[in-house]
């Protein structure tokens, strides 16, 4: 199951030390991918780390103007990052039909790596989100996280929505609240490809 995990460290109180050792006790425990802030990858230039390393971006609300999410994207390429996992703004998709399309083109094309966009499921009706999945669509986004987190745990029914409404053209990554086996299993047959949790040595 490791190798589905993305092993997320991302309290704002954590220290850079922390940090270097979870990333160090995450790539000698060969999961999928380590996943922090950008911030913390400036001081892990040195570290022969054979784990993927992915930056999140505009995390966690999202509401950033696009030139602001570009920049953070344009750190995470100097940075030499496989991934980047950015925060939809879902305020300014409600609001402006093309937003998140233009949003996702900017971010794609900074970013030569795999893009995962963070769609927030608990925030949208089924309309909303497939109006934000076509807009997604064909914009280079590999991928469809669930949520941050920040609101609620993911539940198989919210991987299930995304499968369905994507169909088969996107990845899916389920995120938040995820801490043991029982749970990832029912998010994979759920139709997860990839998980996130801040709790990856339980598994």
């Amino acid at each position: 199951m490791r190798d589905r995990i993305d092993a997320t460290i991302l309290k704002s109180s954590a220290s850079v030390q922390e940090v270097i050792d979870f990333a160090l006790k995450v790539d000698a425990g060969r999961f999928r991918a380590l996943a922090t802030y950008p911030f913390f990858y400036l001081y892990m230039q040195g570290l022969d780390l054979r784990v993927k390393k992915v930056g999140v971006v505009d995390f966690p609300y999202g509401v950033s103007p696009v030139n602001v999410k570009v920049k953070e994207a344009l750190l995470c390429k100097e940075l030499r990052l496989d991934e980047i996992d950015y925060v939809v703004n879902i305020a300014a998709f409600k609001s402006f039909p093309g937003y998140a399309r233009q949003e996702a083109l900017s971010i794609t094309s900074a970013f030569p790596g795999t893009v995962k966009a963070i769609v927030e499921v608990p925030l949208l009706t089924e309309d909303e989100l497939s109006r934000l999945v076509e807009e997604l669509r064909g914009s280079g986004v590999s991928f469809l996280k669930t949520s941050t987190g920040l609101y609620r745990p993911v539940t198989p029914e919210d991987v299930r929505k995304l499968r369905k409404i994507s169909k088969g053209d996107f990845l899916i990554k389920a995120s938040g609240g995820i801490r043991d086996s029982k749970t990832a299993k029912k998010l994979i047959e759920a139709g997860a490809d990839v998980l996130g949790t801040s709790t990856p040595f339980n598994f």
